[in-house]
């Protein structure tokens, strides 16, 4: 997802902010350190605790239903932009 397509709608601004404090929250990385590009594993060190974690955040904070089929698109700050956003607002299905 793109900044531009971001900006357009206050929501997506709202679960852009969220997705990124939680992600450097959890991976311990300074706010302004994040690139939407950067893989959290290979740039940020992140383990795979850390990343179910962050989904976990992201569904109870942001209200937000992760697939976990979805998991391995959420590799670096673009992926689970569009992950979440592909979802949001959607009824949690089974998994």
């Amino acid at each position: 997802m793109t900044p531009e397509l971001i900006a357009t709608s206050p929501v997506l601004v709202e679960l852009a902010d969220g997705i990124r404090r939680i992600v450097a929250e959890e991976l311990e990385v300074p706010l302004d350190e994040l690139t939407d590009s950067a893989d959290f594993v290979d740039e940020y060190d992140a383990d795979s605790l850390s990343l179910i974690t962050v989904v976990a955040r992201i569904e109870k904070e942001l209200g937000v239903a992760v697939p976990r089929d979805r998991f391995e698109d959420m590799s670096n700050l673009d992926g689970v932009f569009a992950v979440v956003a592909e979802h949001a607002g959607r009824e949690p299905a089974g998994d």
